[in-house]
């Protein structure tokens, strides 16, 4: 009998320890929690829709911040906050979901979008899209309480219209970046008008433990409309990349992170070799090949450097760049911004003159001359790249510095300004005015300042789309003829997820939403 006991006990024993380790293997491996490898490592506090430079802030606030509108993976402009949206006559008029909350049960309504939109316009700084030009064009709002002609709440907060003197094509396309975020406004200050409680926001998450090194933790919100139990219940996110912009991958490899963005260094040649070499572990996203690699030239080198020296340079830099990269899964040689198959494209009778200045224009006679250039955000074998190029313009200085030119203020900061810069950016699929108007807004297109707010107003009155991408392709055009931009190569992003991680993420647009990565 003693025997028997014994049996059954370590037989009992040995069923608990495997039942264990079963359920901790699949606990493990249906994770509620995701590990976003990150590249800040700032406080919640640093995170503002107002002020938006980087790629990094656009993804954290898109995450804990819903827009009136938004894009489907599919590319399609469909509603967000606003269960629907249309234009009657000149009024665009967006029908707020009902039993919209905050973690804490507040409810979001029209009031909330009315507040959050003012507030934008009295703070300014936003840089994708000039929101009050069109809606509140000659009116200076300094509070809250102050009222925009352009915007009515109607309905007890059920309706939120804009008041326009004519159909804008625009709006609704404008309202999908996340710069027109609605923020709560019991979570705004309204004296300092700045955000005060991020637990309570309009987004699929919440931040519920702030961290000042940047380890923020987010929850979901079983209120909102994209919560689903399938995607990730918490999201962690990691600092990383601020010293090695190879660290992402190590995090990832370690099993220290679960989710590698589409903003991080790594490039994405290695991000594809890695998912190859690893097909059990990682999920690839790869978008359409919209992320550009670019040298542009600053307003102080267009004024230095002649077109043909301006293309002298810019063709020295981009065939070693090319000779470099094109041997690397992911990478093709760009001749334009805009993608081929958009809008902006250029025709190739215009692209084969731009080849043929290029192809004229040689360094003898610049070798020697000094200048400056900042690297914003290239990465990978770069140092090889560098190195040749200095040995072929031994008076350049090449600097990596996180500055776009054009939002600097060089005295302020101490800082010399360039005479180009090299950097990664997203150009869209489409005819996209937010970053249209954030390109404008900086050292980029071949276009003089004073002109730059009456070019971008007559765009956007144009309800004339072949007008308006004449516009566009000639913009292109002279900023490629006059080589104020030289393009380099074109890329797609690339994101990594740990599996069971899978991915339902747009592949036109750069953006990392969590709420679109699931386990089946």
């Amino acid at each position: 009998m003693r025997g028997h006991r014994e049996s059954l006990a370590l037989s009992l024993f040995l069923f608990i320890q495997f039942c264990g380790g079963c359920s901790m293997k699949d606990t493990d491996m249906k994770s509620e929690k995701i590990r976003v490898a990150f590249k800040y490592d700032k406080p919640a506090s640093y995170y503002d829709p107002a002020n938006i430079s980087f790629a990094p802030e656009y993804d954290f606030l898109e995450n804990i911040y819903s827009t009136l509108l938004e894009y489907s993976p599919e590319g399609e402009l469909v509603g967000s906050l606003a269960e629907s949206f249309e234009w009657v006559g000149s009024e665009a008029r967006f029908r707020i979901r009902p039993d919209l909350r905050t973690i804490d049960g507040r409810r979001i309504d029209a009031h909330d979008v009315e507040t959050s939109l003012k507030r934008l316009f009295i703070v300014g700084g936003n840089t994708h899209g000039d929101l009050k030009d069109v809606v509140c064009p000659d009116k200076k709002l300094t509070k809250l309480s102050d009222n925009c002609p352009g915007m009515e709440v109607r309905d007890s907060g059920k309706t939120f219209v804009f008041k326009l003197k004519e159909k804008k094509v625009f709006l609704f396309p404008m309202l999908t970046s996340i710069d027109f975020a609605i923020i709560p406004a019991d979570s705004l200050d309204r004296d300092s008008l700045k955000i005060k409680d991020y637990r309570n926001t309009s987004g699929p998450y919440f931040i519920s433990k702030d961290s000042p090194e940047g380890g923020i933790e987010l929850s979901a919100n079983p209120a909102h409309f994209h919560y689903s139990k399938s995607i990730p219940q918490e999201v962690l996110f990691v600092p990383s990349g601020k010293v090695d912009p190879m660290e992402s991958l190590e995090l990832f490899s370690k099993n220290k992170a679960d989710f590698i963005t589409t903003i991080d260094s790594i490039p994405p040649d290695v991000m594809i070799d890695y998912a190859k070499k690893h097909p059990g572990e990682a999920s690839l996203h790869a978008t359409h090949a919209l992320d550009t690699f670019l040298l542009i030239f600053t307003a102080k080198g267009l004024r230095n450097f002649s077109e043909r020296e301006r293309f002298a340079i810019g063709r020295t830099y981009r065939e070693l760049f090319l000779k470099d990269c094109l041997k690397k899964p992911g990478y093709e040689a760009a001749e334009q911004i805009f993608p081929a198959f958009g809008g902006g494209a250029l025709s190739e009778e215009q692209l084969s003159g731009i080849r043929a200045k290029m192809l004229a224009a040689d360094i003898g006679g610049i070798k020697e001359k000094s200048f400056r250039a900042w690297n914003v955000n290239f990465t990978g074998s770069l140092d090889t790249i560098e190195a040749e190029f200095e040995k072929i313009f031994p008076a350049a200085t090449l600097q990596k510095i996180r500055k776009i030119p054009g939002r600097v203020d060089y005295a302020a900061e101490k800082l010399a300004e360039p005479d180009f810069y090299l950097m990664r950016t997203d150009m869209g699929f489409q005819e996209d005015i937010n970053l249209l108007s954030y390109y404008l807004g900086i050292d980029f297109f071949s276009l003089e300042k004073a002109k730059v707010k009456p070019w971008l107003r007559g765009y956007i009155a144009n309800p004339n789309k072949n007008e308006r991408l004449l516009m566009l392709r000639e913009l292109h055009f002279n900023t490629l003829s006059g080589a104020a931009i030289i393009p380099l190569a074109k890329t797609p992003y690339t994101a990594l997820a740990r599996k069971p991680w899978e991915f339902n993420m747009s592949k036109y647009h750069a953006n990392d939403p969590v709420w679109r990565i699931f386990q089946p």
